[in-house]
């Protein structure tokens, strides 16, 4: 039993690694190709909304096929699903023909992100939940780091970055096959509703919207941002990466933290260090020194928020509930990469490309009040 659980965990944890490849590659890259052909910002956002849109359409339907079809199963298709489009996408290098390649794209995503977030969540120990869920984001900050750096090795440019990713993918998915759908996501069997579940905890699913919508962000537009402060395409790649391996290194011990503080506390921390960091960022980023130590710290901080979110679902909910809970959450993800790029990217074009971090920073501003709000009607509840 202990072996099939660690099994488990092994494979979850694996297919995080591919969502963030997934958008950690083609977020910066898919941006910089289209910018290179002239297409404005604000048409990259929307080619972004088109990818996130997914998670959002798909959702209604989503924990049922999870739950009917098992959640082992959906994981080994979508990975397939999302290797072949990465292939096509590097083929037909449209900024048309791409809407459609990406909202593909990113209903494999969603449904791989969904699915993992529940067998993670049922896996988990309650008293270890902080820890284990730090190491499964620890993992997908590696596959987001990965992403820049397969770029860095690539280039930007032709069939290459694409085929290699896909190649990644389907390694990375090996061990999905590990996985058998009668222990993937509990014995709930009951049809849990999207919208009950919102109601009972609206504020975490607004949460992942704001976090999806700052993160994406900054993804698909730091490399622009860099290129415009000086920094060049090499080095703002680099950067990106190491923005991720402070979530790599920093969510373990942040996870046991969770483990140890009241996780509302820790996350409420986390969110004014983050908005605060994108305020100040364009004062250190440049510095030779400073700018990389910057992006570490923040990525790390930054990056927790989405693991406690999926903390405190998991800390609240169980079986068909939990599968529920996890594709609404997913679904606020895409919700929130449709909306943060397109403002932002538009945002950029209004005040140009500098004004990018504080921006992302307003983004987290906007969620303080929520919060707040979340606090006082049940300050000791999920």
């Amino acid at each position: 039993m202990q072996l099939t659980r660690n099994k488990g965990l092994i494979a979850v944890i694996a297919s995080m690694v591919i969502v963030n490849l997934v958008y950690g590659l083609t977020l910066p890259l898919l941006s910089l190709v289209l910018d290179a052909q002239g297409v404005s910002k604000t048409i990259i956002g929307l080619s972004i909304v088109a990818q996130a849109s997914a998670g959002v359409v798909i959702a209604p339907v989503a924990s049922r096929l999870i739950v009917h079809v098992g959640a082992a199963r959906i994981m080994q298709l979508a990975t397939i699903v999302a290797a072949v489009t990465l292939i096509l996408l590097g083929i037909w290098q449209n900024v048309i023909g791409w809407f459609p390649l990406r909202f593909l794209l990113g209903a494999a995503a969603a449904l791989l992100w969904s699915a993992s977030e529940t067998v993670i969540n049922e896996l988990a120990d309650e008293n270890w939940r902080g820890r284990i869920i730090g190491v499964y984001g620890s993992a997908g900050a590696a596959g987001f780091a990965l992403g820049p750096l397969v770029l860095v090795a690539t280039g930007t440019a032709g069939l290459l970055p694409f085929v290699v990713t896909a190649g990644l993918v389907m390694l990375a998915s090996l061990p999905l096959f590990w996985l058998h759908d009668q222990a993937d996501h509990g014995a709930g069997r009951h049809e849990s509703g999207l919208l009950r579940v919102f109601r009972i905890v609206p504020h975490i699913m607004l949460l992942n919207l704001t976090y999806a919508a700052a993160v994406e962000a900054f993804i698909a537009f730091f490399p622009l941002f860099g290129v415009h402060i000086g920094l060049g395409e090499a080095r703002s790649l680099s950067l990106l990466t190491t923005f991720a391996l402070g979530g790599v290194f920093l969510q373990l011990p942040l996870g046991w933290l969770a483990d140890h503080v009241r996780r509302h506390t820790l996350l409420l921390t986390c969110l004014v260090l983050t908005m605060t960091g994108f305020a100040i960022l364009p004062e250190f980023i440049a510095r030779p020194l400073a700018g990389p130590t910057f992006a570490f710290a923040l990525g790390g901080v930054e990056g927790m928020i989405y693991a406690l979110g999926v903390i405190l679902l998991g800390q609240r909910f169980r079986g068909a509930d939990l599968a529920a809970a996890s594709v609404l959450y997913t679904g606020m993800w895409g919700a929130g990469t449709m909306i943060g790029p397109l403002v932002v990217g538009a945002g950029m074009d209004i005040f140009g490309d500098a004004s990018m971090a504080y921006l992302i920073s307003g983004i987290f501003l906007c969620y303080l009040p929520v919060f707040w709000i979340s606090q006082r009607r049940e300050p000791d509840s999920v």
